[in-house]
């Protein structure tokens, strides 16, 4: 089947809320196991999938909505952990320009020493072999951010581009954010992008993934957490992104690196 869509996902409901209140002619499917909403936003046909927690049911689910029907880029959306290390605070957003998995490699026996690589690769696609590390498309990265800083920066809305990790535990010490931060530069936390990054490379898609910060990584407290805040300004920020992307592919066809829209 043709690609004609743009798949969006995030892990809970309230991160991609600002899509779904956006989508016109509204329907859902199963596919998979799972209910997709399906829609349109300035008449580009959405897939939207709340996938769960997890690199597993990212997987699973991504993988399943693309075997029914390939996409023209995979989205996806939500909430994460900042790091202070970068000044961030509640609410801000990040765009990723890798993802790195920061549980797959080998242990040196040292503490806290960075796993060293896996002496195999874990995919190879496109000619190119993936180990823990996941680099996404760059002008899609840089578009996402530019327009974001553009629409939250007058707002006093800090927008960043940087790696992100994914992890299959929430970081809970601060010993453990300042030996993260050090061993991978990252801008943000989470459970999920991983599994995204690693099927886009799987499936060769472009993938985009934003996020907005609702918590500090390092020691939890969750009187300093907003999940709420993080997750509607996820939503909205997802949504104008792909307005955007639409508007400006209409108006200027040709966007190095960006997806190529039906017209």
């Amino acid at each position: 089947m043709a690609a004609d869509h743009i798949l969006v996902l995030a892990a809970v409901e309230p991160e991609i809320q600002g899509v779904l209140d956006r989508i016109t002619h509204p329907s859902a499917r199963m596919i998979g196991g799972r209910s997709v909403r399906c829609g349109r936003i300035s008449g580009m046909p959405l897939r939207v999938v709340v996938t769960g927690p997890g690199i597993l049911n990212t997987v699973q689910a991504i993988t399943a909505c693309v075997e029914n029907a390939r996409p023209l880029l995979i989205f996806q959306a939500g909430c994460g952990g900042g790091f202070r290390q970068l000044g961030m605070v509640n609410g801000d957003i990040a765009v990723a320009t890798a993802e790195v998995d920061v549980h797959l490699g080998i242990e040196t026996g040292e503490h806290h020493a960075p796993l060293q690589e896996m002496p195999f690769p874990v995919l190879e696609s496109d000619g190119k072999a993936f180990k823990e590390n996941y680099p996404l498309d760059l002008n899609l990265a840089e578009a996402a951010f530019l327009r974001l800083k553009a629409v939250f920066g007058p707002k006093g809305i800090e927008v960043f581009k940087g790696p992100f990790i994914t992890g299959s535990t929430v970081t809970g010490s601060e010993k453990r954010a300042a030996f993260l931060f050090r061993a991978y530069s990252p801008c943000m936390e989470s459970m999920e992008g991983a599994g995204a990054a690693f099927l886009s490379h799987y499936y060769q898609l472009p993938l985009l993934e934003i996020r907005c910060v609702s918590n500090m990584v390092g020691k939890r407290d969750l009187s300093q957490w907003d999940l709420s805040l993080a997750c509607r300004r996820a939503g909205q920020a997802a949504a104008d992104i792909i307005e955007f992307f639409i508007k400006e592919q209409h108006d200027n066809p040709v966007i190095p690196g960006l997806f190529h829209l039906p017209q």
